[in-house]
């Protein structure tokens, strides 16, 4: 079997532990690294937002080096919902923002960690 497998968008390989993610994205799904960090790149990724659909590129950091906040979500736009917006970076040419969201571990899988991250615009 291939390292690769096709995700919902077709055309674009698709790492087999990221088919989960991909399938509630638009776009494609793959890791990326920088700064000796790996993330996980969403194109189009659709979620919840005080019940409202919402659809746009996400960041996910799964390994981030800090043992309160192991996992990082960063968007490309700052959603209010009165969260503490605690960071703008700049990561792979593009501008994020996130939040402080404690409480995600990274020893689960990437759709568990994504999953604990958009718990908070509920």
């Amino acid at each position: 079997m291939s390292a690769a497998l096709q995700g919902p968008v077709a055309g674009i390989p698709c790492d087999p532990d990221l088919v989960p993610i991909a399938m509630i994205c638009d776009g494609p799904v793959r890791y990326m690294e920088e700064g000796g960090r790996r993330y996980i790149y969403m194109g189009g990724l659709h979620f919840q937002v005080k019940g409202t659909e919402q659809k746009m590129d996400a960041l996910l950091c799964p390994n981030y080096p800090n043992d309160g906040y192991p996992t990082k979500l960063y968007l490309p736009a700052n959603l209010g919902l009165g969260l503490n917006w605690n960071e703008t970076a700049f990561i792979l040419a593009r501008t994020w923002f996130t939040w402080s969201w404690r409480g995600v571990a990274r020893n689960q899988p990437p759709l568990a960690i994504l999953a604990g991250h958009l718990e908070a615009f509920r």
